[in-house]
């Protein structure tokens, strides 16, 4: 018997096929086996077993089907015919049409195409990639939007970009390669309308309608830089595509919301602003309490952020949109955060440093050079810091004056204008330290007191102590914290005797008057210049023996004294 061709479309042939089968039960004949090669019927390589998918023939004698890949080519037939020299696979059965489905099992199976027309997503069925290897992959490749390339990575029949899509799943790499997206385009600050639509206002429908259109052409691979965006700052907002973003706004990218899930998908409008409306001339509570009163929502559309204005005569403003122009507002801030941001008081900080003030800056107790600071950010905290080196600043909290200050050993954040007043810091040891200068002969309280330094490394469970002396070389009062080495080591070999070097350990406990500090130095001073008159007036009648007792006894006053 000769071999019979069907096709799919074929339900004769079909029912032939069974019948040939059906007879083949109870005659000699050889079995019937699917017989193709993928050379002349490509489908011959991935047919899942569809009774009528592929031809078949009834072998003569043979009593087994065969399948075999040998150079990528698939073959089907019967065992004796079909190639196996030089197979990759090859598998033989012996029942009826056993030798269908795809071999090995297993293999993943992927779209193939290259060109112009791989770039429309594949209408064909994936077929099997040529080896069998658990680490492939199928993969979309599109380089422009006429030139595209989809198959296995095992086959490395393409070189890929970097822009190549890879996935692990049948059939996964069927996604359209290149299309054009649609996106609204508008600028509140050109026209109406951009913001919310002015026609659905109060109707609960949230979508712009007033506005152009802007297509760009977006691959497969480069979704995340091709978008639509909206971006909203203040009173302004604006709307478009990724590839026309207007210059003033590419400092803002990172601020751009996007999307790309659909054409005009930048559509949506924004919700109605709500913002405190009022003023402290005829309503107090606007400047001393404004949380106790509500803010509303703002009757124009437009009105995208608040505003809060500060007048010459001290005078608060509060209201929906950009700031109003009058000469006598004296600051403003504008904000769209969200409802009712317009709340944020202005805050005014205490500013100084001891390098500039003096020690008032950090005591507190004779504050003299304290300036008022303005803080350009509203609400902003005010802060007094104390440095590693003994400093002590005060201002509002900026970028480059906060808690996270290089060198910062103690810091305090408070809410509210004038908050950051008080002596500072409070657990660490404050000394008088100065040299020299008259402030330092006769202390005040207060006077030139400031707060130890904190060395490194400094043990926690060290008494930190005030010292005090008169330094015999440079003939001048020396006042400071034991806690600076080099002071202290000073102090111990330039007083003129061992208890010179005074120490303390309370609060600005070294105020000791300058002439107590320097009695004993003026007191032997005194007695040696005595000393000396003496020996000039001592005759020379004196034996050497006289004139050794005298010696010692000399010896033993200023000793004693």
């Amino acid at each position: 018997m000769r071999g019979l061709q069907t096709n799919r479309h074929s339900s004769f042939h079909h029912l032939l096929l069974l019948f040939l089968v059906l007879l083949r039960s109870d005659r000699c004949f050889g079995i019937v086996c699917y017989h193709c090669d993928s050379i002349a019927l490509p489908e011959c390589s991935q047919t899942l077993g569809e009774v009528g998918v592929l031809p078949y023939k009834e072998c003569a004698t043979e009593l087994t089907c065969a399948m075999s890949i040998v150079d990528s080519i698939t073959y089907r037939g019967c065992g004796a015919e079909t190639p196996i020299i030089g197979a990759t696979y090859s598998k033989t059965c012996s029942t009826n049409l056993c030798n269908a489905g795809v071999y090995p099992p297993g293999r993943l199976k992927c779209h193939h195409c290259a060109g112009q027309e791989c770039v429309a997503a594949p209408a064909s069925k994936p077929k099997p990639c040529r080896y069998h290897l658990e680490e492939d992959q199928c993969y979309t490749d599109v380089i422009s939007s006429s030139d595209a390339y989809r198959g296995c990575t095992s086959e490395q029949n393409h070189t890929l970009s970097t822009s190549a899509q890879l996935c692990e799943i049948n059939g996964c790499n069927e996604e359209q390669g290149a299309w054009t997206q649609v996106c609204a385009t508008c600028d509140s600050a050109i026209g109406r309308g951009c913001k919310i639509d002015l026609f659905q206002v109060n109707t609960g429908r949230c979508n712009v309608s007033l506005y152009e259109e802007c297509q760009q052409d977006v691959l497969l691979g480069e979704q995340e830089d091709k978008y639509c965006f909206s971006f909203r700052r203040l009173s302004r907002v604006v709307r478009g595509c990724s590839t026309k973003i207007p210059t003033d706004l590419e400092p803002y990218v990172e601020q751009l919301e996007k999307c790309n899930t659909s054409d005009h998908c930048n559509a949506g409008c924004i919700t109605q602003q709500k913002c405190f409306t009022c003023n402290s001339v005829d309503q107090e509570l606007c400047r001393t309490n404004i949380t106790a009163i509500a803010n509303s929502t703002c009757s124009s559309a437009e009105a995208s952020s608040c505003f809060s204005c500060e007048y010459s005569n001290w005078s608060i403003q509060r209201g929906c949109g950009a700031p109003p122009e009058n000469p006598q507002i004296t600051k403003c801030y504008e904000c769209d955060e969200g409802a009712g941001c317009n709340s944020k008081d202005f805050t005014r900080c205490y500013q100084c440093s001891t390098d500039q003030a003096g020690a008032g800056c950090a005591n507190w107790e004779s504050p003299g050079e304290i300036y008022i600071e303005e803080c350009d950010e509203p609400a902003a905290p005010c802060v007094v810091v104390s440095f590693n080196n003994a400093t002590t600043a005060r201002g509002c909290q900026k970028s480059d004056f906060s808690c996270a200050s290089a060198n910062v050993a103690s810091c305090r954040l408070c809410e509210g204008s004038f908050c950051n007043k008080g002596s500072f810091p409070e657990e660490r040891l404050w000394c008088h330290q100065c040299r020299g200068v008259q402030d330092c002969e006769e202390i005040s309280r207060g006077q030139t007191a400031m707060p130890c330094p904190a060395r490194a490394n400094e043990p926690e469970d060290q008494e930190l102590a005030c010292l005090e002396y008169f330094d015999i070389n440079s003939k001048e009062i020396v006042r400071g914290c034991r806690s600076n080495p080099e002071l202290y080591y000073e102090c111990l070999l330039r007083s003129n005797h061992f208890d010179s070097c005074r120490t303390c350990h309370s609060q600005a406990c070294n105020n000791s008057p300058g002439r107590e500090l320097r009695a004993s130095y003026e007191l032997e001073a005194k007695a040696l210049s005595l000393l000396q008159g003496k020996s000039s007036a001592i005759s020379i009648k004196f034996s050497n023996a006289g004139y050794g007792v005298w010696l010692i006894f000399s010896v033993i006053y200023i000793v004693t004294c």
